[in-house]
């Protein structure tokens, strides 16, 4: 079978550190090892929308055109990689395309590459997995998605519940939870 692969990042920047990565799954693709659909330049900040349309469009395709593997990465505060994979589990109900994630790095500051990494690992209830950051992170994620025989199975799972209170009902669900918070601490 070979393994169908897309891509999608935050900004044209990350570009030069996707480069070797590319050029592995260029020349996997010439053997015939793997099939390369796309390369999504999209932004969750600047085009949320779009990101979701995408998203339901891989998640809607015939298994010829669906992707096997999404990698997806950006730098700074990198929601892109989150969401997702949330939208796809949580929205989508998919569970058949897997996340690696990739953390671009900032070469003027660590702040904004640990940023990056942190969004990604620190995620709670997420199925993305974690392949690295910057160019190492990226090559070894395309490495991954060529060579990985056995890909993990995907849960799909209800999301948490969401409210809408007045701020009376909010105040009192607050002293309420913190209560039950400190007498766990005791």
């Amino acid at each position: 079978m070979v393994r169908k692969i897309g891509i999608i990042h935050g900004s044209d920047s990350d570009l030069p550190q996707m480069l070797g990565g590319l050029t592995y799954l260029q020349t996997k693709e010439k053997q015939g090892l793997v099939k390369n659909l796309w390369v999504d330049c999209t932004s969750q900040h600047r085009h949320t929308l779009l990101v979701q349309r995408n998203l339901k469009e891989y998640h809607r395709a015939t298994s010829g055109s669906r992707p096997d593997i999404l990698i997806v990465g950006a730098g700074w505060a990198n929601h892109l990689t989150g969401c997702c994979d949330a939208f796809l589990r949580y929205r989508l109900k998919d569970k058949n395309i897997v996340v690696f994630g990739v953390a671009f790095e900032d070469e003027n500051s660590c702040r904004h590459t640990d940023a990056a990494e942190l969004s990604i690992t620190e995620v709670p209830g997420t199925q993305v997995i974690f392949k690295g950051v910057g160019s190492k992170g990226f090559l070894r994620a395309c490495v991954a998605a060529v060579e990985d025989k056995d890909l993990p199975n995907i849960k799909v799972k209800s999301a948490p519940e969401s409210h809408r209170r007045d701020i009376n009902e909010a105040t009192i669900e607050a002293f309420k939870r913190k209560k039950e918070s400190e007498k766990m601490i005791v």
